[in-house]
């Protein structure tokens, strides 16, 4: 007898798995979504990488240019030096400007993405949910009384 209740729960186990894995109709419309989701991050995070190591590669090209006016005007105007280095880091200092505003600009769109419902695919749902969740504290709200009692301090 133990045996075959230990059968049938294996049995029972094995159907439960199998309705967890078989395709469904709802399941579609959200891995598009992902799909859809994943394809618009890589193409914003393939823009901004190009921009920053485009901005990497200006950095290094006037930070050549500065060391050689550096070195060239080191030993006869030291001033002159100061300003090449001076020019340099205000370049520097307006590109980690533009990184973070690419950073920035980077993160809002892929969270506007992401959040944006696809096509009226999940706003009939949420919408739902919405409906749902007032009628519920609506009716608690009836139960209990008009208002919600405060606890009063003894």
């Amino acid at each position: 007898m133990a045996k075959d209740e230990a059968q049938t729960d294996i049995m029972d186990l094995g159907r439960r798995m199998q309705a967890l894995f078989s395709p469904t109709g709802v399941s579609v419309p959200q891995v598009e979504q992902m799909l859809k989701l994943q394809q618009e991050m890589v193409g914003q995070t393939e823009t901004f990488a190009r921009h920053w190591v485009e901005r990497r590669q200006e950095a290094a090209e006037t930070g050549l240019e500065a060391l050689r006016e550096m070195s060239t005007a080191s030993g006869t105007d030291p001033m002159a030096a100061m300003r090449a280095m001076t020019d340099w880091q205000r370049g520097s200092f307006r590109r980690l400007n533009a990184d973070l505003q690419d950073w920035v600009a980077l993160c809002t769109q892929l969270t506007q993405v992401a959040v944006t419902p696809d096509s009226g695919t999940d706003a009939p749902a949420a919408n739902q949910d919405a409906d749902t969740s007032k009628t519920a504290k609506a009716r608690g709200r009836a139960a209990s009384g008009t208002k919600s009692q405060h606890a009063t301090p003894v």
